[in-house]
């Protein structure tokens, strides 16, 4: 699609304007929302920053606990590089791998809101994907075999004890 200004380039940014049930679109090129972006008070195109959405939502999250009633116990901070939680919360940068692992606990749910779960779930390489299917099944097949022993249903748990050693000697080779 063209743009719906200069009727020359490619329209990359869409700016939808809705008042009541009517919707209005306009289609732009990167040079023309530029242009005008100052111009059209009703349309600002704000530069978007990862950081600033995680601290924005860290401090909604605090702002909840303390509605709540849920203060932190104590000031967390980084073992490796010193980093505190409250400094974490303003930057929005962690300072080093150790801290998600330090700040597990405050990081899980702020990453389930984010992404809908705290787990990678992007692309496997195409060489690494049998492996890692059966390495995530073994841990769900694992998973399943608690529930089962505490439920006592131990005919069950020696099918999915089987299908784990069975698993686990396919991926030895």
């Amino acid at each position: 699609m063209l743009c719906q200004i200069c009727k020359k380039k490619e329209a990359t940014i869409t700016i939808a304007k809705v008042v009541g049930e009517q919707k209005t679109e306009f289609h732009l090129c990167k040079d023309c929302a530029a242009v005008f972006s100052d111009k059209i008070s009703i349309f600002p195109l704000p530069q978007f920053n990862i950081n600033d959405l995680l601290a924005g939502l860290l401090k909604a999250i605090d702002l909840y606990n303390k509605e709540e009633g849920i203060v932190p116990a104590k000031e967390i901070k980084c073992k490796n590089c010193g980093l505190t939680y409250e400094e974490f919360k303003q930057s929005g940068k962690l300072g080093c791998s150790v801290c998600y692992h330090d700040f597990r606990d405050q990081l899980t749910p702020l990453l389930r809101r984010l992404y809908g779960s705290s787990e990678h779930i992007g692309k496997i390489p195409r060489r690494a994907r049998g492996k890692l299917n059966k390495i995530k099944k073994i841990k769900q097949l694992r998973k399943e075999l608690r529930e089962v022993v505490i439920k006592e249903e131990y005919e069950k748990a020696a099918k999915i004890r089987d299908e784990i050693l069975k698993l686990e000697g396919v991926l030895k080779k």
